[in-house]
């Protein structure tokens, strides 16, 4: 994709102004001329020169406040942008993380004759024939869809959630903008490579667009309720797929209270403890048995019935472990709970980006040792998996080591996890209550099934190469038997060597046919033979102005590359 292709500049000029406008208003003007946007995007001049917040309005807030409320102001991409950044903490900073994590996409609802529109294009049958009764006012309004109250033919009560119109244009705009923004970025700001903007812009725009189908929610949501059918401490909502499709998305109504609401509720059929028990297990066996997991529980998408029974909504989010991941995350809490130096450090080289070159072992096995000597003697229900997980970022980041966005997001679920359960009961011990299911898993890993499992996967890979073997030793044996046997070599970053060495081969000759004229010209002058003009052989000027050209260009050339 070219994302500096001049027609989708233009076409994208008003949204350009606009994100620009909103970073210099909260003082980020700086950052935006160091990428060189007036060159690249041909704006003029005007785009910097934008007007901004007073200084006394800016210094009443902080970097983080500021960014955050840039982000606001910008709309849903750049909301669910920072929000992507929130569960990062290996690339941004604490203070900037913690405004980031308040980001609200809370928005005014759109008229209702937009929303019978999109369910009837999108269904493509009308309002009426899809649902008896169906509530104009939305009960809930983000920057995505809304949510509006309505009945089924048959009496059932449901939530219908509909995306906004003409959204997916905006986001299809804003992730255009921001591949550019990344890409200047990388090329201008040199502090910015490690981190590597186009790859986390191309996750986001993977993941918005995923939460845009409204398709891949509904089968997420069909898993969860697969996998949680027989748990009565869980209700995962009904999914009613004849009332659905990829802009419409028509679920069970939930007639209970969210967890953050439950202190004001005046119910007394609820036990806080017990729920957050319910819920915490909810979250640590999705990880930990199936290995999907929802991406976003905060309080606001939690809801409790009767009998305390945890209802998640919103998995428009999720995420997924693979076996190697699942094993790292056992392999890390088990670390953490015997704590296990250098388990930590085969967690950190399994799963993280490690530049070896770079990293000094013996330094980051020092900072580790320091971290776990903290929580010596700690018992564990005064252990906070928030600070142990802050304290263990601050370490990765200093050394440059960085892990998958879904370890990350896994991460930030287990710390709202804890979060919540806190609130409900601030007695609740997240180790505690995880060491007995993580004892568990460790024990699964000697039984019998799972040995016999993992000898079935290293047998059939050797199999496999038991089957390659035979024949391409019979064909490197023929090729060597014939004398035709090569051997390829690949160079690597030689190519920037041989361009500068021709240069520097050019410029030699260059500068011994100039010397050449030169000598030439002075012999011609000493010889004083000729055609003469002001009592000079001719030849002699003209040699010594082509020269005198000849070498005021070369310089000039040297000048230009920076390269003295």
């Amino acid at each position: 994709m070219d994302i500096f292709h001049i027609d989708r500049t233009y076409r994208n000029i008003r949204r350009y102004r606009q994100i620009v406008s909103v970073f210099v208003k909260y003082g980020f003007g700086g950052l935006l001329e160091q990428l060189n946007l007036d060159y690249y995007l041909a704006l003029g001049k005007s785009l910097i020169t934008l007007q901004r917040l007073k200084h006394d309005d800016l210094i009443r807030f902080s970097k983080g406040e500021r960014l955050r409320l840039a982000l606001e102001e910008l709309g849903p991409t750049f909301v669910k942008l920072g929000q992507l950044l929130s569960t990062r903490p290996d690339l941004v900073p604490s203070d900037i993380l913690l405004e980031l994590r308040k980001l609200q996409d809370k928005v005014p609802g759109f008229p209702f004759f937009e929303v019978k529109k999109q369910i009837e294009t999108s269904m493509e049958i009308p309002l009426e024939e899809a649902f008896s009764e169906f509530s104009q006012e939305p009960v809930a309004a983000a920057s995505i869809s809304q949510v509006h109250r309505a009945r089924l033919s048959d009496g059932t009560e449901v939530a219908v959630k509909v995306q906004r119109p003409e959204i997916e244009e905006l986001i299809a705009t804003d992730i255009d903008i921001m591949f550019t923004l990344a890409e200047l970025a990388t090329k201008h700001i040199s502090e910015m490579e490690p981190y590597q903007p186009t790859l986390l812009v191309r996750e986001f725009a993977k993941n918005i667009r995923l939460e845009l189908d409204f398709h891949v929610e509904g089968r997420n949501i069909d898993r969860f309720a697969k996998n949680f059918a027989k748990d009565p401490t869980v209700h995962i909502p009904t999914v009613y797929w004849a009332q659905s499709s990829s802009k419409v998305l028509t679920l069970e109504w939930i007639d209970g209270i969210k967890i953050d609401e439950l202190q004001k509720s005046k119910e007394i059929d609820y036990n806080p403890a017990l729920l957050a028990a319910h819920g915490a297990d909810f979250i640590l066996r999705q990880i930990l048995e199936f290995r999907l997991f929802h991406g976003d529980p905060h309080p606001g998408n939690l809801f409790a019935l009767p009998g305390n029974v945890i209802v998640p909504i919103d998995f428009g989010i999720v995420g997924r472990l693979d076996d190697e991941l699942a094993t790292a995350l056992l392999d890390l809490l088990l670390s953490v709970l015997k704590q296990d130096v250098q388990g930590l450090l085969r967690v950190l080289f399994k799963i993280g980006v490690v530049d070896e070159e770079k990293v000094n072992l013996r330094e980051l096995r020092a900072d580790l040792f320091d971290l776990l000597d903290r929580y010596v003697g700690v018992a564990l229900k005064d252990l906070r998996l928030q600070n142990l997980v802050q304290d263990f970022m601050r370490i990765i980041s200093f050394h440059q080591i960085r892990f998958l966005p879904d370890f990350m997001l896994l991460l930030r679920v287990l710390i709202s996890v804890e979060a919540t359960a806190r609130k409900l009961d601030p007695s609740f011990d997240f180790f505690n209550h995880t060491a007995p299911l993580v004892q568990k898993l460790e024990e699964k890993r000697f039984s019998p099934e799972y040995l016999q499992k993992i000898v079935s996967s290293q047998l059939r890979e050797l199999s496999s190469l038991l089957e390659i073997v035979p024949g391409a030793t019979r064909d490197i044996l023929k090729k060597l038997s014939r004398g035709h046997l090569r051997f390829e070599f690949e160079h690597l970053g030689l190519e920037l060597f041989s361009k500068n060495l021709d240069r520097i081969a050019n410029r030699i000759s260059f500068t011994m046919v100039v010397s050449a004229i030169i000598i030439a010209s002075s012999l011609i002058m000493s010889a004083d033979n000729g055609f003469k003009v002001f009592g000079y052989p001719l030849l002699g000027i003209i040699g010594y102005v082509l020269a005198g050209g000849l070498g005021t260009w070369l310089a000039i050339a040297i000048l230009r590359s920076g390269k003295m």
